[in-house]
């Protein structure tokens, strides 16, 4: 009797084990690391913008101008703050495609070659034919690059820093740019009289990312 007794409670622990469900852990989700950051002399006083720091984050964004069936995107991006209207915003384009295939993108090796072939820019006006800086102060003045400025004017991609990730949240081409350039801000003064005010941003170095 003892024999079944232990017999049957063995058979009863093994049919109940069997019944317990195993716990699927899906494998993590890859996320892209978005690193950014600012530094620089603006104005002959040292700027930076740290992420997480005074509210700031990095922020992309895209213009598309669409016509007779070809698209021109230029991409920018900029660290900003809830806390505070002060920036830097770069822009680099035009990435140019058709719209033949309906998309509102460009297609991801369009996308990536573009930033890998354009190291070394020229400026230009609305980032139109390369790259744009704007600054805006902690008095909501906007200064903005001009192509046609005669002074002090250079930018460059480190290619090791230009790297294309991806994941469920989009396609990004990260990098760092360092450059130097005058920024202008055009006014009328108490007199309607037009003035422009200058300010001189050196040894900028900027981190951050462009989203497709």
């Amino acid at each position: 009797m003892k024999r079944k007794g232990i017999l049957l409670i063995g058979l009863i622990g093994l049919s109940l084990g069997s019944c317990i469900e195993h716990e699927v852990i899906p494998a993590p989700t890859p996320t892209v690391d978005l690193a950014c950051s600012f530094e620089g002399n603006i104005g002959g006083q040292f700027i930076e913008y740290t992420r997480f720091v005074g509210g700031y984050d990095g922020v992309s964004d895209i213009s598309i101008q669409s016509q007779f069936g070809t698209n021109a995107a230029q991409y920018s991006f900029a660290m900003m703050s809830d806390q505070t209207p002060a920036y830097v915003r770069v822009r680099m384009g035009s990435i140019v495609w058709s719209d033949g295939s309906g998309t509102y993108r460009p297609d991801l090796t369009l996308f990536n070659s573009f930033f890998l072939t354009n190291t070394d820019p020229n400026y230009s006006d609305g980032a139109l034919n390369g790259f744009e800086v704007t600054y805006r102060t902690a008095f909501d003045s906007v200064f903005v690059s001009r192509e046609g400025s005669v002074f002090l004017q250079d930018v460059a991609f480190e290619p090791a820093s230009i790297v294309q990730e991806s994941d469920q949240s989009g396609d990004y081409s990260k990098f760092t740019c360092t450059f130097n350039c005058y920024v202008y801000n055009d006014y009328v003064d108490d007199l309607g009289a037009p003035q422009t005010d200058s300010i001189l941003i050196q040894n900028a170095i900027y981190k951050g990312w462009f989203k497709r």
